[in-house]
């Protein structure tokens, strides 16, 4: 289709250039129409461009588009923020040891809720009341640093020894640090060997360490006693039924 021919509304002279825009030309002009410009009287005049609202409303469009996904795109991340939390909640007032454990971990971190200890602590000691190890150990870490409980060195001991007992690799090297620096407990460096000793072969690098350095400390017999109680104590030291060397009855009395 051709196109209509363009004249100047003042001379009526049909040598029309474009013309350039203007900051006040208004944004009537600005967003509808296209400016002109005369090349005989130099009368600057405007036609309507149809291509402009077109490309106006497919901007709007885009503009609501995007601003709705954003929004939505929010709504998720705070939703899904919010469930792990709720789930818990429920959960562990309903006396799940493992769900109590996951929110004193929250509160201990900070983790999509306030960082709150005193809260903290007392997940973790209902759930470590349900024999949790690792509700145990944190409880016991939190009295032994007075973390949102009163502190006491000897109730710490007696949480962090029950896991340890259980073979907790974390709680093993914390009860030899109790032991070798007598917190709860009376000192006992051969004691603090043994746990440490436990904990390394369980890939506790710490532990490995402060074991070596405990060796200079402790008399031969000390460290062989320490060493065959932690090979009693150990399960991997325990062959499976399949591996034992098999006894052979002793032979009948005649």
């Amino acid at each position: 289709m051709a196109s209509l021919k363009r004249v100047c509304p003042q001379c009526g002279s049909d040598k029309i250039r474009s013309g350039s825009l203007h900051a006040h030309d208004g944004m009537r002009h600005l967003l509808l129409d296209t400016p002109l410009r005369c090349r005989d009287c130099r009368h600057r005049f405007w036609t309507f461009n149809p291509l402009k609202p077109v490309l106006l409303l497919a901007a709007v469009v885009t503009l609501v588009g995007v601003t709705a996904w954003l929004a939505l795109d929010r709504h998720d991340a705070a939703t899904a923020m919010q469930e792990p939390i709720s789930l818990p909640h429920a959960r562990a007032e309903k006396g799940d040891a493992e769900a109590q454990l996951q929110l004193g971990m929250r509160y201990a971190e900070g983790d999509g809720v306030i960082q709150n200890d005193k809260e903290a602590t007392r997940w973790f000691a209902l759930a470590a009341e349900q024999g949790l190890p690792e509700a145990q150990y944190q409880y016991g870490l939190a009295l032994l640093k007075g973390r949102g409980v009163v502190q006491n060195y000897q109730a710490a001991f007696h949480w962090i020894e029950k896991p340890a007992k259980h073979g907790y690799a974390k709680a093993q090297y914390s009860l030899g640090d109790l032991y070798r620096y007598g917190t709860g407990t009376m000192m006992d460096k051969a004691r603090a060997y043994l746990w440490f000793n436990l904990a390394a072969a369980q890939g506790i690098d710490a532990a490995a360490k402060a074991r070596d350095s405990l060796i200079w400390q402790l008399k031969p017999e000390q460290i062989s006693a320490m060493q065959e109680e932690a090979r009693r104590m150990s399960p991997a030291s325990t062959p499976p039924a399949s591996t034992r060397p098999e006894q052979t009855p002793a032979p009948a009395t005649p």
